[in-house]
């Protein structure tokens, strides 16, 4: 359980650049936000963490798929079009696959795309909402 917090939690850095992160830390969503001091309330934080778990397990399974290609995982932003179309098909398929379920794993837990990154700024910044998020991936799990 530790393990999967600190991956989680490691993965919240990458976050918050946009769009799925794919050096295959985990996901990173495209758009802008400010995480001035809102709060998160049970039910967004519930769905938040299911987002989380179900992303890292699209992360580990594409990535685990490029190694298998490539023998590295690169580092590769869903925002930039450019590096994505400059990847071989095969992998370019895997990439935009992994970019697009994240993006419907947020929305199908009832979160805008927007306020996901809004919970991932918060709960980079504020230590009782990091407390928040671990104890919600702890019920879930």
């Amino acid at each position: 359980m530790k393990l999967l917090c600190i991956s989680v939690l490691s993965a919240l850095g990458i976050l918050t650049g946009s769009v799925p992160h794919l050096s295959l830390d985990s996901a990173n969503w495209i758009g802008t936000y400010s995480a001035s001091a809102q709060s998160i309330t049970p039910e967004e934080m519930d769905n938040y963490a299911r987002s989380i778990l179900a992303i890292e397990q699209q992360r580990s399974q594409a990535s685990q798929e490029v190694q298998t290609i490539l023998n590295y995982v690169p580092a590769i932003d869903c925002r930039n079009a450019d590096a994505v179309n400059q990847l071989d098909r095969e992998v370019k398929a895997i990439v935009v696959n992994y970019c697009e379920s994240s993006k419907n794993l947020v929305t199908s837990n009832g979160l805008t795309i927007q306020r996901f990154n809004e919970i991932t700024e918060i709960v980079k910044t504020n230590p009782q909402s990091e407390q928040q998020l671990r104890a919600a991936l702890t019920r879930l799990q």
